[in-house]
């Protein structure tokens, strides 16, 4: 009670079997590793749009300077590098940043200069930058989206971007979207009330169900 007290009090029950698990977690150093790979082609797409990153060799040195680059001098095999020796590492490095440029190539974020090294920020990718999107959602957008898209195909483009990926449904909230669900025009499939858009549940039953044409103007 942070308007009453000034400390306090925790106590955490577990099994006699798991004390020492607990104890171990709670009182000793518990290393923590890197997730920048999970996002790195973002991150790079934005380095490139502010002119941080212009060539590949600037990827690879940007790379060096990141938590987790000292993570994995430290704990290798959890990045799944074999060894430490430099030209595995320059190896291992060389193709993170190849497979990562070619992801924003294949979502027309970026181009590579006829010279093979230059790297050239597209309006995909400043778009993406400007506002925070994904690579993904700005090709989701390039491939799908055109003038002859109707409504209900736009609102479903707009719930498949991947950033609603790690969004939860929260506990009762399937309720409150079923309620919501009732005054729409449009109707949304009963499956989605307690499901994230991107979850594989729904993905999985929008192949079975199609949303109806407009019933009137929202």
């Amino acid at each position: 009670r942070p308007q009453f007290d000034d400390q306090g009090i925790a106590c955490i029950y577990v099994h006699d079997i798991k004390k020492h698990f607990y104890k171990k977690f709670l009182y000793e150093p518990f290393p923590v590793e890197s997730n920048l790979l999970t996002v790195l082609t973002d991150h790079f797409n934005a380095e490139i749009v502010a002119g941080t990153i212009k060539t590949k060799q600037d990827a690879m040195d940007y790379l060096t300077w990141t938590y987790f680059f000292r993570r994995l001098l430290k704990n290798p095999a959890y990045y799944h590098l074999q060894d430490l020796e430099d030209d595995n590492i320059n190896t291992f490095l060389s193709a993170i940043v190849s497979s990562k440029l070619q992801e924003l190539e294949c979502s027309y974020c970026l181009a590579v200069d006829s010279d093979g090294t230059t790297l050239l920020p597209q309006i995909l990718g400043q778009i993406a930058s400007y506002y925070y999107l994904s690579h993904k959602t700005v090709k989701l957008f390039a491939d799908t989206m055109s003038p002859a898209s109707s409504t209900n195909e736009i609102l479903q483009l707009m719930c498949d971007v991947t950033e609603y990926d790690e969004m939860p449904v929260r506990h009762n909230e399937d309720k409150v979207n079923e309620e919501m669900a009732a005054t729409l025009p449009i109707r949304v499939p009963s499956f989605t009330y307690d499901s994230p858009p991107n979850s594989g549940k729904r993905k999985q039953r929008r192949r079975q169900e199609e949303f109806r044409p407009d019933q009137g103007s929202a």
